[in-house]
């Protein structure tokens, strides 16, 4: 129903307007328009002022949307519709004019000219304030959402913080119940405890890349501890890395992704190093030739990096994951 409105709209207008035009020209003159002219007249003047409705209230949605989107002045903006206006109602005064075998004469234009303005500069403020109503809709919408996001955002981050206060004061609990001549389950709790904290501190604002990097050791000694023996890891970080800042926990998801679908020969490769004023982050990992489903599908931890990727350097990362045969690469580039 409502695409039946829009399609018969421009119509309508059009039929309104001409008996306005008429009233308006006949009246005063004491006219009998509809008496003294046959039905194949009224349509010739009739039918061409119905089509070029249509492409009028064309340029009127396409110049109300640019005028909103370049910011264009309200003299400028009028000022364009009725020159559009006075074009477009002298070609078809002339044009049905010329198909009645009637001349045009300058004494008929103004009324009909002056009626037509009138009628398209009050539809294009309807239809100006309507889009300028929907905009406004359309921001208190996002608005109302963006401050939705960020309760529930708030939410999840109090709720986050509990449960690794909790976790980390169970695991010092847990830690000093363990035999002191026990060194491997207690070392390993220390670097848990050193990763949950780590992880507890820096949630939102950029760390220097040395701390990062301590913490990328730790978290690589402790999937060491629960990997197999024929694991192959090969690990460099530029010592050039020490002051400059990044956003933490970017790169816990690439090395995490490989220790967990590394298959076949068993080998890491893990390169950190900076050029100029990028930061470089390489992962290589092997594979076997039918992947676990996770990895075809690059695993849910790559998929929420590079919306992190997106918030936090947006056009200042570049992201390439490459699958061979048996390897599986992965490069982030940051600049710092």
């Amino acid at each position: 129903m409502k695409n039946l409105y829009r399609g018969l709209a421009p119509a309508f207008f059009a039929m309104i307007l001409f008996l306005f035009i008429r009233v308006a020209n006949d009246v005063p003159m004491r006219r009998h328009y509809w008496d003294g002219n046959s039905l194949n007249f009224i349509l010739k003047e009739v039918l061409p002022l119905i089509l070029a409705s249509y492409p009028m209230m064309a340029i009127q949605l396409f110049w109300v949307k640019w005028c909103r989107k370049k910011g264009i002045s309200r003299w400028r903006e009028y000022g364009f519709i009725i020159l559009c206006t006075l074009f477009l109602g002298t070609v078809i005064m002339w044009g049905t004019r010329w198909m009645n075998g009637v001349t045009l004469n300058f004494y008929d234009t103004p009324i009909p000219i002056v009626v037509g303005v009138l009628f398209v500069g009050f539809s294009y403020s309807f239809l100006r304030n309507q889009t300028i109503q929907k905009a406004y809709e359309v921001q208190r919408l996002q608005l109302e959402k963006i401050k939705n996001d960020q309760l529930q955002t708030e939410l999840k981050f109090l709720k986050a913080q509990y449960h690794p206060h909790f976790l980390f004061n169970a695991l010092n609990t847990v830690y000093f119940q363990i035999e002191e001549k026990n060194e491997i389950p207690r070392r390993t709790l220390e670097i848990l405890a050193d990763l949950l904290r780590y992880q507890l501190y820096n949630e939102g604002d950029k760390v220097m890349i040395k701390a990062e990097i301590d913490y990328l050791k730790k978290y690589i000694s402790l999937w060491k501890l629960r990997s197999t023996e024929r694991l192959q890891l090969q690990v460099y970080f530029d010592e050039a890395l020490q002051e400059q800042e990044v956003y933490p926990l970017l790169f816990v998801p690439l090395v995490e992704n490989a220790f967990k679908y590394v298959r076949g020969e068993y080998h890491i490769k893990l390169n950190m190093y900076l050029k100029e004023d990028r930061l470089y982050f390489y992962v290589e990992n092997t594979i076997s030739d039918m992947l676990p489903p996770l990895q075809q599908k690059q695993g849910i931890g790559i998929e929420n990096l590079k919306r992190r990727l997106e918030l936090l350097y947006p056009d200042n990362y570049t992201l390439n994951i490459k699958k061979e045969k048996t390897l599986f690469k992965v490069e982030l580039v940051l600049k710092l």
